[in-house]
């Protein structure tokens, strides 16, 4: 018994069973993870190795290089590249998309363990994390007051939101940055300091020793055991200054018994803090500004936990706001700065408006069609139980709803409706030839015959989104997911076309207009239907058209196959002109979501004040623009942030504004940066902000895919080994492509040398005095940059309590050379006699990549196709003399487009492949197979069309699009050989045959075109955030149409062709 004839005979079962999966994807849906993007494993590791006070040359050869030596041979690296900078050393470790990154981690850890001995014994320990670009915040929120400080900011955010929001469940962590902290400064006094006998480093080490609680075992007493505690730690700041620094004489005689010193030997005297230091609680020195809409703020950026949902815990974290704001003061301000959950809703309902508003067009075009209101909601009916059948197996197989998923289920909408309009037009056609049999034996005949060739329909789409599982690379990353969503809605919709939708006809379609008359009927009488059925009959009109011009054009066509198949080719060799050399090739769709950032460079060693200064003149212009809803501004770092925010930190001389535009915005992201930057660049405000260097970053693109750092198209690495020949050859190849057209914006990133001040150390003299290198620069560490030599615990919290030399004490190089260094033969020598103070500019980072030197160069495009400007580009470099041992490679997008578009071609070609040999199964036929495959140039030609009508670029989306081509327009091929082949087999002539599949199979075939095509139009008309995934609608759409069209009439041509040249054949061979 078959599938049709079960469901018929058994139409409760069959009810139940779907009534279940109905009830299954409801709770599936309300499970699945909500996320703007699937889980992406970025292949790439991040290692982070602290060294504290280094300089960036120091930190290269120490650090650096040894770790590059040490992962550079793990198995499936790809590129190893390094910065190194004062007091930090960053190495990025990138893999094959392939790879496991749970086992790279381990072998990277693993190397860094066997050369940690190698590395200086200050180092911090290397820590390895797992980088992740697509890993930012759920949820950024300024908090904000005009009537607090930024101390009081700072502390009001760690205690009321840090605390509760990361025990909300899902977050992972909540990182404040802005505001100011509080610290205790020991302020010391150098000629206190000479007068005193003592040196800067016993005050540090005076502090330390004093702020600590030991344990001093326990004692035991009758049946008990107590602890012993040593209580030292600091109870009130006024104790700071009550700590003895030097307890005893220093100049002891050798007599241990003597007891008289002089009590005006200042060697010999009790000295306390106090003595040569002030104490008192202050800011710590501001290296960070925040403003949120012009108010200083402090920001709390929060990150989910792995498997989180981003809905889920943005509903929390907002549910935990009314809360706080209702217990908080009413000075207090809270504003969302940027909120993941609103990308997400928007998108996900975007591409579900998508779905629907496809569906409604695809049950228009049924209606129009089927002429029959009924069967045409019947039919739509397994649209919503596919859907929610798929969220079941969604859930199962871990896939979360997101734009890639949800997109595939979009594009399956109007697909999965083909099965359901072959199964119903062949159930009436078998009912009005037999209606004496009934519905119900109609319904089972008609189904069962139409099931070989929907499966082989089903099978060469599941062909085609096959490949797309195996593609590595960010392709794979991204649309595994879409492809999976769109194999299960196929073959789900086939199960329901075969069983759930024949039970209903036998139950509610016996009365149907459609068992009344032929729906080929030509009349347009309107005599004797209901006015509904009139409208309708009214309305397909153009249909009737275009069936009563199909009647005329294919016998045309086949009198003169040859002439026009060769019209048709050269239509098909121009179309792939244009597509490898007329239209521009990117990575990803560029989308416009009302978001840009300007960063500002000033000379390295700008104090942080100055930047804020210039900042604000940038911050009052935008301000003042129409259309600007937010600005988000962060000048300079925040030294104690966490390492994620300090690897990704700003000097003092840098500042970034991050501007988010109005939703019902007049003007486009990119007219708002034109004008900025018109004004700042090229008129009055560009005397204002001198000497600041702005740069510009549309944040077009849903997410970065490259490892690089900029989102510039063309990036070209200079590599050698002296840094000045680097630069020199750097600024020759800049110069260079700055005079091609088409390029802007070329900037580079060579760190200006920081302003330093060099201390030479005379070895013999420090020897002399017993000092090392170690005694010598902590002294002038603690003295210039200051030490916390300890914490003074207040209230649950930690204050640093910091010793630096006054102000008036280190303000110029000679008093430097007073400060007196404690030498292991207890005496104190002035700084100036052994070492020598040198002023100069050094290196403020350097920059590797394959363990070589390296410069880069980043270059936006306008105007001109990037492949012609990439070509002349690299005929500029081939012009300049490049010295031995250094190099110049170009890189960036077109790199990665390179590799992505090879994978997405590789997958094109087996699904070909693979949908011919579905085919040939079918047929059991080698060259029926051939001609069907003339579909897909047929496709290129819509595709060509519907790219120039959108002006539209080729991307990964559109590639994508034309692999789904390879399976949708092949259908319509199939339906019409096969059923040729049935007329054939009944004694029907090849021109006969041919004529009559052609006439009888129109309708399915034009009612599943437009619906498939109709159904992804939403898609292609996407604008915004929705628009990742518009290629993928507009090359569905335009190949879909146009391959219809001509299969209708090529397909047959080349098939009597070929038929006519093989029995031609047969005759000779007798």
């Amino acid at each position: 018994m078959s599938l049709p004839e079960k469901s018929i005979r058994r139409p409760v079962t069959t009810l139940m069973v779907y009534i279940g999966v109905v009830l299954f994807g409801i709770i599936s849906f309300k499970l699945l993870s909500q996320e703007l993007f699937p889980p992406i494993s970025y292949p790439q590791m991040s290692i982070v190795t602290p060294y504290e006070n280094a300089a960036p040359e120091e930190i290269e050869t120490l650090i650096t290089k040894p770790i590059e030596e040490a992962v550079g041979g793990i198995s499936g690296l790809r590129k190893v590249s390094s910065t190194s900078k004062e007091g930090l050393s960053l190495v990025l470790v990138e893999f094959g998309w392939d790879q496991n990154m749970d086992y790279a981690s381990l072998s990277v850890r693993e190397k860094i363990d066997l050369i940690k001995e190698r590395l200086p014994r200050d180092t911090q320990e290397p820590v390895v994390l797992k980088y992740n670009p697509f890993e930012k915040p759920v949820m950024v929120i300024s908090i904000s007051s005009p009537e607090r400080s930024p101390i009081q900011l700072r502390e009001l955010s760690r205690k009321w939101f840090k605390d509760e929001i990361e025990k909300i469940q899902g977050v992972a962590s909540a990182s404040i940055s802005g505001g100011a902290k509080e610290q205790i400064l020991v302020d010391v006094d150098q000629g206190k300091l000479k007068a005193s006998g003592v040196a800067i480093t016993e005050v540090s080490d005076a502090i330390s020793a004093a702020n600590l609680n030991f344990p001093g075992g326990t004692i035991k007493e009758s049946f008990y055991e107590y602890l012993v505690r040593t209580l030292g730690e600091f109870k009130h700041i006024d104790e700071i200054g009550q700590i003895p620094i030097r307890n005893e004489p220093t100049n002891q005689s050798s007599n241990a018994y003597q007891r008289n010193p002089s009590e005006n030997d200042p060697s010999n005297r009790l000295i306390f803090l106090k003595d040569v230091a002030s104490v008192s609680r202050t800011i710590k020195d501001r290296t960070s500004f925040s403003r949120f809409n012009g108010l200083e703020n402090v920001t709390l950026s929060i990150q989910k936990q792995a498997q989180a949902n981003v809905v889920q815990v943005t509903n929390g974290i907002k549910k935990k706001l009314i809360d706080l704001k209702a217990q908080l003061p009413k000075d207090i301000r809270i504003d969302v700065i940027s909120d993941q959950s609103k990308s997400v809703n928007n998108a996900l309902g975007g591409v579900k408006d998508a779905g629907v508003q496809g569906g409604v067009l695809a049950f228009l075009v049924l209606i129009l069609f089927l002429r029959d209101f009924k069967n045409s909601a019947l039919v739509v009916t397994i649209t919503p139980v596919t859907v929610l059948a798929t969220f079941t197996l969604m859930y199962f197989m871990h896939i979360s709803l997101n734009v890639i998923s949800m997109g595939g289920i979009a594009l399956g909408v109007g697909m999965l409706l083909d099965n359901a309009v072959c199964v119903i037009e062949n159930i009436y056609r078998k009912f009005r030839e037999n209606p004496q049999e009934g519905i119900g034996a109609s319904a089972i005949v008609g189904a069962e015959e139409m099931m070989a060739p929907m499966i082989a329909s089903t099978l060469t789409t599941v062909s085609v989104f096959l490949p797309i599982v195996f593609v590595t690379g960010i392709a794979g990353q991204l649309f595994k997911q879409l492809a999976l969503v769109v194999v299960v809605t196929q073959i789900i919709s086939a199960v329901i076309a075969f069983s759930l939708l024949p039970m209903m006809i036998n139950k509610l379609g016996g009365k149907s207009a459609l068992t009344k008359r032929d729906i080929h009927d030509e009349s347009g009488s309107s005599k004797g239907r209901s006015p509904v059925e009139a409208i309708l009959e009214k309305a397909s009109l153009p249909i009737r058209m275009m069936e009563r011009a199909y009647d005329k054009i294919l016998p045309a066509f086949l009198k003169r196959k040859w002439i026009y198949l060769l019209v048709v080719l050269g239509i098909f060799v121009g179309s792939m002109c244009y597509l490898m050399y007329g239209v521009d090739k990117i990575l990803l769709p560029k989308i416009d979501q009302g978001e840009f950032t300007i960063k500002i460079d000033l000379p390295v060693g700008m104090r942080v004040e100055y930047t804020n200064e210039i900042s604000k003149k940038l911050e009052n212009y935008i301000k003042r623009m129409p259309d600007i809803e937010t600005i988000s501004v962060v000048v300079g770092s925040d030294k104690d942030s966490d390492t994620k925010q300090v690897i990704e930190s700003f000097g003092a001389n840098q500042a970034e504004l991050i501007v988010n535009l109005k939703a019902d915005r007049k003007t486009t992201t990119n007219e708002a940066v034109e004008e900025i930057r018109r004004y700042f660049e090229f008129s009055e405000g560009k005397q204002s902000i001198q000497p600041a260097r702005l740069s510009y970053s549309l944040n077009e693109s849903a997410f970065d895919v490259g490892s690089s750092g900029s989102d510039a198209p063309i990036i070209i690495n200079v590599k050698g080994p002296k840094l000045e020949e680097l630069t020199h050859l750097m600024h020759q190849a800049q110069e260079k492509i700055s005079n091609i057209p088409g390029i802007y914006g070329v900037a580079n990133n060579l760190a200006e040398p920081f302003p330093e001040t060099k201390i030479s150390i005379n070895k013999d003299r420090a020897s002399f005095y017993r000092l090392s290198v170690v005694n010598i620069a902590q002294a002038a560490n603690i003295a210039m940059k200051g030490i916390t030599a300890s914490k003074f615990k207040e209230e649950g919290r930690e204050i640093d309590i910091r010793v630096q030399l006054k102000a008036a004490d280190r303000d110029q190089l000679k008093k430097l050379g007073l400060l007196m260094v404690r030498s292991p033969l207890d005496i104190d020598v002035p700084l100036a006699d052994f070492v020598k103070f040198t002023r100069g500019k050094g290196p403020s980072e350097i920059k590797r990549e394959s363990q070589e030197r390296t410069l880069q160069l980043y270059a936006k495009i306008h105007d001109r196709n990037l492949k012609d400007i990439v070509a002349d580009v690299q005929s500029q470099i081939q012009n300049l003399t490049i010295p031995e041992r250094y190099s110049i490679q170009i890189a960036g997008e077109s790199q990665e487009i390179h590799e992505s578009f090879s994978s997405l071609i590789f997958a094109l070609i087996l699904a070909v492949i693979l949908v011919y040999m579905v085919m040939a199964a079918q047929f059991e036929s080698l060259w029926q197979p051939f001609i069907i495959m003339f579909c897909l140039p047929l496709s290129l030609i819509g595709v060509a069309l519907s790219l120039w009508a959108f002006n539209t670029p080729i991307s990964m989306v559109a590639i994508l699009g034309m692999i789904l081509l390879g399976g949708i327009v092949v259908n319509n091929g199939i339906i019409l050989i096969d059923y040729t082949n049935q007329l054939r087999g009944d004694g029907m002539s090849l021109y006969e045959a041919t004529i009559k599949a052609g006439k009888t199979r129109l309708r399915p075939i034009l009612m599943t075109a437009f619906s498939s095509a109709f159904g992804a139009l939403p898609l292609a008309l996407a604008k915004g955030e929705d628009s990742l995934q518009a290629p993928l609608g507009v090359t569905a759409v335009g190949g879909i149409l146009v391959a219809t069209f001509l299969t209708l009439v090529v397909v047959p041509s080349i098939y009597v062709g070929t038929s006519e040249i093989a029995e031609r054949f047969k005759r000779r061979a007798k």
